[in-house]
């Protein structure tokens, strides 16, 4: 069969249907207003006639069709209506058309493929022609038929959606032969600014064009129509001035998609280098289920999506400055006086998508008999699920055991780490004894949260001791810590417990660079007791409040530690099941170019997507060899265009110079308290690490648990990103090395040599003395 229902689609992914049918299926699918019909399949075409067989099957569909209705015959092409290139107006439309005439009306609109116009376009655009897929709908004669645009197409900014209408058909507007009226629908605080005759209506399209935003997850070109009272969708479309993605090559900067602000606080020290497809994929996934706008992909480079958020806490009924605030820990060192950008968000997206989670968490408890206390063994049942996975023999039961323990494992954990981190705590207890005895004194009061290394960043150091003692077995440090890793979140990198050198080699350094964590620990421990009787001596009456607040905060500390830790197996299970799909499959490591859809395609049958791996394995090795982008992006970048302004690793809005160079003080976060002065070592990746002499002041893009290995050998630690309640951070707390985080630009306006002083009470980096390079020729 070649025609199916618009409603369909899906279910038949062997076939071609085009973009524009494709993004009716997915209105449809999300109960929007759009008028029924069906598609023809580009298959059925041959050069551009209908075959034999599908000409029967349209015989029939017409032999079924309500009589009574009119309908519109509309191309979809392939590439067509797409995040590219639209088309529009390039094929031809047949509008109210009756039954007995839509045979007709096909062979119009499949022969309009060889047309001037669409020659034209698609030479202008520099694309291929797609094969043509046909789109039969029921008419709707409108009152009004206009267009929406979510954003402006112009600078990105959804602040404002702007649209047009006519009265009547809307093909004269589309064509741009004529406007009836124009409006505007401010998005933060719904306003709308238009012709009277249109207000009634304007409320609910906006509710439409926010869903539908939600859906495609970029700014849209919405068509619609009013007929007896009723908004219908006819067609929606991202604006391709600015959506310039190609996830099928593996090209996507997501600051081309809106006017955003993206941080790499929280995200820049988890990803360290730039994602390959598959974490890509796997990432947006993730993100999809929990229906959170968290994070934007820029050329392979992840940032916390802040826009995104602080747009999801508006719609949730904050003032745009709460939501900043209750964004502040999180975000870390946000440029002063900066306006974030706030898009309209759908705030039922976020609610479908938790509820659906905890629904299929706990429907899924007999089948998987995890048990109560799944929780807490979270790294046990994981390393159950990867065990039959390395058994699996055949592609198709390899599907199955995803489908049956992989996907029920990672939901089941996604609820756990949804419903058991107190952010609350671990944000508030800073302001509480801030408020009572000034950010000094609370520095040193939250300096030191674990009792015996117990807290997970701080544990694969801590426990090396213990190994080597023989208080743990290697097997037993493997078995905790050997997910542990600078590259954790990667798919495409082997985690230690893969090495059979792990733990040797990690002992062995260890053993060499004649770090004594426990007495580091040991003397940080002192100064936190002395900074409690401090406390208790200055205000007596509060000295249970304060054993409480931080054996309280403590426990937060350990737990967020715990589950960070824990869910990492999740990462660890998705590797495993990547590794043996390319075993089974013959791709072996190509099969990180895979987004996992098409790794379930594969493993079904379908091979199609392996087309794509030679570009996407060529631009990723691109994505790769590109230094470190701007801490902070507001607006659209473009990597030639931030060279061409100095490449500075700072804040960087669209169209600014980059200043750095020539800063003597630099300002960021407080992150562990203490100052120390001595020499930078800039290094730019972990494979630099064992560059850093003790002593040394470390100052790098970005830290995570990956580093810590090296901490102790530093005198104080400088980032670029960071936030108080980083993982990195909290090691530096527990071992007493004064460290700023959040300082957008250190590691590209200090160089190794330089001799600085730095201020982790006060958040602060002071250039001393510049390191001078002395050439053979001077000397």
């Amino acid at each position: 069969m070649y025609i199916y229902k618009l409603s369909e689609l899906s279910d038949h992914e062997h076939l071609h249907f085009g973009g524009k049918a494709m993004s009716l299926h997915q209105l449809i699918k999300n109960r929007l207003p759009v008028p029924f019909g069906y598609s023809i399949a580009a298959e059925a075409f041959e050069d551009g006639t209908l075959s034999a067989s599908a000409e029967k099957e349209l015989s029939a569909l017409c032999e079924k069709l309500p009589k009574n209705y009119r309908y519109a015959v509309r191309s979809s092409a392939i590439g067509e209506d797409g995040e590219i290139n639209s088309f529009a107006g390039a094929y031809e439309t047949v509008l109210d058309v009756s039954v007995d005439k839509i045979a007709d009306a096909v062979k119009t609109v499949a022969n309009s493929v060889s047309d001037d116009r669409v020659n034209v376009y698609a030479d202008n655009r520099n694309t291929d022609l797609g094969n043509i897929a046909v789109v039969i709908q029921q008419f709707i004669p409108p009152e009004f038929a206009g267009v929406l645009f979510t954003a402006d197409a112009v600078s990105a900014s959804a602040a404002v959606m702007t649209g047009n209408y006519v009265k009547g058909v809307g093909e004269a507007l589309v064509s741009g032969e004529g406007s009836d009226g124009s409006f505007r629908l401010n998005t933060v605080k719904y306003e709308y600014e238009g012709p009277d005759e249109f207000r009634p209506y304007a409320k609910k399209l906006f509710g439409y064009a926010k869903k539908i935003v939600g859906i495609f997850g970029c700014p849209q070109d919405i068509e619609w129509a009013v007929f007896g009272g009723k908004i219908y969708i006819l067609q929606a479309r991202p604006i391709t001035t600015l959506f310039q993605n190609k996830p099928d090559e593996f090209l996507i900067n997501d600051s081309l998609c809106g006017d955003l602000l993206l941080s790499k606080t929280n995200v820049g020290e988890i990803f360290l280098r730039p994602v390959s497809p598959a974490t890509y994929g796997i990432i947006t996934l993730i993100a999809g289920t929990l229906g959170i706008p968290l994070m934007s992909n820029v050329c392979g480079q992840l940032y916390l999506n802040i826009s995104g958020l602080c747009s999801m806490l508006v719609s949730f009924g904050f003032t745009k400055e709460k939501a900043i605030n209750a964004l502040s820990e999180l975000t870390g060192g946000i440029p002063q006086n900066l306006e974030i950008p706030i898009y309209p968000y759908d705030k039922k997206i976020f609610f479908k998508n938790i509820f659906r989670l905890i629904k299929e968490a706990s429907g899924h408890k007999d089948k998987t008999d995890y048990g109560k206390d799944f929780k807490n063994r979270i790294a046990e049942v994981g390393n159950q699920i990867i065990s039959e996975i390395r058994s699996a023999s055949t592609p198709d039961e390899l599907h199955g055991l995803w489908n049956q323990k992989c996907e029920p494992y990672i939901k089941k954990t996604l609820r756990v780490i949804a419903t058991g981190v107190s952010l609350k705590t671990l944000f508030a207890t800073r302001n509480k004894l801030e408020a009572v005895c000034g950010s000094e004194l609370a520095d040193r009061l939250l300096s030191d949260c674990s009792e015996n290394g117990n807290i997970e960043s701080l544990g694969s150091l801590w426990a090396i001791d213990d190994v080597i003692s023989g208080k743990m077995s290697k097997e037993e440090y493997t078995a905790r810590y050997g997910h542990r890793h600078a590259d954790e979140m990667e798919l495409s990198v082997p985690y230690p417990y893969e090495d059979p050198g792990f733990p040797e080699n990690v002992i062995e350094d260890y053993i060499k660079s004649g770090i004594d964590v426990r007495k580091m620990k040991e003397e940080q421990e002192k100064r936190r007791a002395e900074a409690v009787e401090t406390f208790k001596r200055l205000y007596p009456a509060k000295s249970k409040w304060l054993d409480k607040l931080l054996k309280k905060y403590s426990e937060a500390v350990y737990v967020r530690e715990k589950i960070r830790s824990d869910s990492l197996r999740i990462m660890c299970v998705i590797r495993e099941f990547y590794l043996k799909a390319g075993k089974l499959t013959g791709l072996d490591d190509d099969i990180f170019m895979l987004y996992f859809d098409e790794v379930e395609n594969y493993l079904s049958g379908n091979h199609i997507c392996a087309e794509m791996i030679p570009i996407r394995k060529k631009n990723y090795s691109m994505q790769l060899a590109m230094p470190n982008f701007p801490s902070v992006i507001c607006g659209r970048f473009t990597v030639e265009e931030w060279q061409q302004n100095g490449a500075g690793s700072g804040y960087y809005r669209f169209g600014e110079a980059c200043s750095e160079t020539d800063k003597t003080v630099i300002t960021g976060v407080a992150g562990s308290c203490g100052q120390a002065e001595g020499y930078a070592r800039v290094l730019s990746s972990i494979a630099e690490a064992d560059t850093l002499e003790k002593g040394e002041i470390l100052v790098v893009p970005a830290a995570n648990i990956g580093w810590v290995k090296i901490f102790p050998k530093a005198a104080a630690i400088v980032t670029d990103v960071g936030a108080p309640l980083s993982h990195a951070v909290i090691v530096a707390r527990e071992l007493g090395i004064p460290a700023v985080v959040s300082c957008a630009c250190a590691s590209g306006t200090l160089k190794t040599g330089d001799k600085i002083r730095v201020d982790g009470t006060a958040g602060k980096v002071i250039l001393l003395e510049r390191f001078i390079q002395v050439s053979k020729n001077q000397t």
